[in-house]
């Protein structure tokens, strides 16, 4: 039964879970919140600022909190009066600042000061930052470290929320993303340590190699009078950095944010930056394909994982087969903070899921041709659901209304309502000549949009099922058209995957100019997501990478997309509230395990769950 009690029992098991797993000191935890209503004056609290291992002397300290009244906008200052650091790079104050409540986040931003050059000198380039947490978590003992691995950890998870140091923030109703991401920085990087990897789950693998890499690149500029000579380090450092058509940055926090928005971009001249006998280790010992920020998630719960949805909390809920007997499939509940819950399944093997707008998971049962309802026990709620035509069901997705649509083993789809009654008739909707159904996805009209990998078309039912004028419909390159998405305009992207192309059409059906699209790393596509700014975000079975491309269609990643050295055979890809990547993979390089990547605020953030973001109108927008 679709019943808000056992909504309310799934939320506080979640809850429950995420805290018992949420050990990030002063940081909090990602399920926290930004606002209270009482402000904080602030508490007594220490640290050092360092520069590729050099103490940074006389550097201007800024305490921060993110605005709340929009993406990028202006972050409040705290502090009420100058702070710098000392001869030894050290700083330790109280009374300088008050928060507006214990739950605001805060963060510190060092610029200029000499990093251990002579006497006088002052980098007016050096920027680093790190994410110190909520507020009320500060307390005299606490001590930070802010170097470049710090300013990194910050960039890279926060780069969906910011333009510079001094722009970040989210809107009123995404304080949980932004919550999220400062607890994804604080696996990276360590604040109180100022070492990678941070306090990361004890199933996540954090690239510390690279984050390594990263600052050393940042320590060739931070570690310099901050001349921008061509031949100098921060003159090398802000010409590889600069995005193509954009402007030069001017500090090693803008330089950072180039390069995480822009992670294919003059790879090599980066990595030439850097003296491989830099302070950070470990370092890579040759360049990366890019400068994404993966974190992998390896526990049996995820061998052969089928699917993967996000949640209204940013939470990744993964559907794995296991070793694909009767009695393996497991659902799991996966965030940044670990494992958060895993149900095995019993008797029945399931190969799809999809979350209902009170974040319960439904998943379909090939082999017995049933559609269930999850409670927060994994248990299934009353008897599996079999009418409407429901017959070895695949793909499925909710519309506005909580209604559930899935794709047939046939040429047929069926609909139930949100309670499991049949909306659709005994025999299902009827496909036309379609028998290879691949793909579903629901538009905020409700109709259901659907890849037929036979027929190389996009078939369209209205929300009673019947085929809406036009449908089916071809062109627009489409060839093999494994996964489908809806966009904010009505339309559809459409990954072919032996077509190695990414095909849209417009809301009535026609062929966007230019489509297909070839490309930024595309190699045998299978699933795709839309993010809130609208860029496309593929995963390749060829080449285990992920490819990007804008909503104008051009190529954003480069000729190998994102990611392959971080994964193994991608299936699933799925974007959060904070801008994360996340990637279901059926390889590992473990035995008797599966993998889910993390691609650390690569995206724009999106609204979750899916059924929510149709719901409320709100499809490939940020929350």
């Amino acid at each position: 039964m679709f019943l808000r009690d056992q909504h309310q029992g799934l939320r506080s098991a979640v809850l429950a879970a995420a805290a018992a797993v949420c050990v990030l000191g002063t940081t909090g935890c990602g399920m926290g919140k930004i606002s209270s209503p009482s402000a904080l004056s602030g508490q007594e609290f220490n640290g050092v600022i360092m520069g590729g291992g050099q103490p940074v002397s006389g550097a201007n300290i800024q305490l921060y909190t993110p605005s709340t009244s929009g993406y990028a906008a202006t972050a409040a200052t705290l502090f009420n009066r100058t702070v710098t650091s000392d001869a030894n790079g050290h700083f330790n104050f109280t009374g300088a600042y008050t928060c507006p409540s214990a739950s605001t986040p805060v963060y510190l931003v060092i610029t200029g000061g000499n990093p251990g050059l002579p006497a006088g000198t002052n980098n007016s380039a050096l920027a680093l930052m790190g994410l110190l947490g909520n507020c009320g978590d500060m307390t005299a003992s606490s001590s930070f470290v802010i170097n470049e691995l710090t300013t990194v950890a910050a960039v890279w998870a926060l780069a969906p929320f910011m333009t510079d140091y001094a722009h970040i923030g989210t809107s009123p109703a995404n304080a949980q993303g932004l919550a999220n991401a400062f607890t994804t920085a604080q696996a990276l990087v360590d604040i109180h340590t100022g070492k990678t990897p941070g306090v990361a789950a004890n199933i996540a693998t954090v690239p510390s190699a690279e984050i390594g890499t990263l600052g050393a690149i940042l320590a060739s500029c931070v570690n310099s009078n901050g001349s921008t000579a061509a031949s100098a380090g921060c003159g090398r450092l802000f010409t590889a950095a600069t995005p193509s058509g954009g402007s030069t940055p001017t500090n090693t926090i803008t330089a950072a944010l180039d390069i995480a928005r822009n992670p294919g971009h003059n790879v090599g001249t980066l990595f030439s930056a850097f003296s491989p006998t830099g302070t950070y280790q470990p370092l890579l010992t040759i360049a990366p394909p890019d400068w994404t920020l993966a974190i992998n998630y390896v526990s049996p719960a995820f061998t052969l994982p089928s699917d993967l949805a996000i949640d209204s909390q940013g939470n990744a809920w993964v559907l794995s087969m296991g070793s694909g007997d009767a009695n393996s499939s497991t659902v799991s509940i996966l965030n940044t903070g670990g494992l958060l819950a895993t149900f095995p399944q019993q008797g029945v093997t399931y190969n799809r899921m999809a979350l209902d707008p009170y974040d319960e998971p439904w998943v379909t049962s090939t082999l017995y041709s049933n559609v269930s309802e999850l409670s927060s026990s994994g248990t299934r709620v009353g008897n599996p659901f079999t009418g409407g035509g429901v017959q070895g069901p695949g793909p499925m997705a909710f519309d506005g209304y909580g209604n559930l649509w899935t794709l047939n083993n046939g040429p047929t789809a069926s609909k139930l309502s949100a309670n499991g009654a049949a909306l659709s008739p005994g025999a299902g909707f009827s496909l036309g000549d379609s028998s290879a159904a691949t793909a579903l996805a629901l538009d905020t009209s409700g109709n259901a949009w659907i890849a037929d990998s036979n027929s190389n078309t996009v078939i369209v039912l209205d929300n009673n099922g019947a085929q809406i004028p036009g449908s089916p419909y071809s062109g627009a390159g489409i060839t093999d058209p494994f996964a489908v998405a809806v966009d904010s305009t009505g339309g559809a992207w459409v990954a072919n995957r032996t077509g190695h192309s990414l095909s849209r059409l417009t809301s009535n059906g026609t062929a966007v100019f230019g489509s297909p699209y070839f490309g930024a790393g595309l190699s045998s596509p299978i699933d795709l997501a839309v993010d809130g700014l609208g860029s496309v975000w593929l995963v390749n079975s060829g080449t285990s990478s992920v490819s990007e491309f804008l909503s104008t269609g051009r190529a954003q990643s480069g000729g190998s997309g994102y990611g392959s050295a971080a994964m193994a055979n991608p299936v699933r890809v799925a974007i959060d509230k904070s801008g994360n990547v996340w990637v279901a993979n059926l390889g590992t390089s473990t035995a008797g395990t599966g993998m889910i990547t993390e691609i650390v605020g690569a995206a724009a953030p999106v609204v979750t769950p899916a059924s929510v973001a149709i719901q409320n109108n709100a499809l490939n927008q940020r929350p």
